[in-house]
C-alpha cells in the first residue's frame, strides 16, 4: 500500500467535506496527531482503521486507496448533503433553484 497517496486521499476527502483533522479524529476515535500522521503517510493503519475513516469521510475503501471511486445515487447524496449542512436557508433555497433550472434545461435538450 502507498500511504502516501492513501493520505493524500484522505486529507482531500477531509477538506472536501469541510472537517478539521481533530473532527476525523473524534469520528474515528484517533489523535489529530494520528490523523495528521496518516495524512503524511508516516503512519501505517489496519484494516479496521481504514474502514472507519471509509465510513466517517462518507466513502469507499476504494477511494482511499485508490483515489477513485464510482459515484452511486446514495454516495451523490451524501456528498450533495455535507456540502449543504452548513448553508443558510437562502443558500439553500438558491441552491434548489439552480437544480431546478438544471433538470428544466436538460427536460428541454431532449
Amino acid at each position: 500500500m502507498d500511504m502516501k497517496n492513501i493520505g493524500k486521499n484522505i486529507q482531500k476527502l477531509r477538506n472536501e467535506i469541510g472537517l478539521t483533522q481533530a473532527q476525523l479524529a473524534e469520528k474515528v476515535d484517533f489523535s489529530a496527531n494520528h490523523i495528521s500522521r496518516i495524512e503524511i503517510g508516516a503512519s501505517a493503519m489496519s484494516l479496521e482503521s481504514l474502514i472507519s475513516l471509509s465510513n466517517a469521510l462518507n466513502t469507499t475503501p476504494d477511494y482511499l486507496l485508490f483515489g477513485e471511486y464510482e459515484i452511486t445515487p446514495d454516495r451523490a447524496l451524501l456528498f450533495i448533503s455535507e456540502k449543504l449542512k452548513d448553508l443558510t436557508t437562502d443558500e439553500k433555497e438558491y441552491i434548489i433553484g439552480a437544480i431546478d433550472v438544471l433538470r428544466v434545461m436538460k427536460i428541454n435538450r431532449k
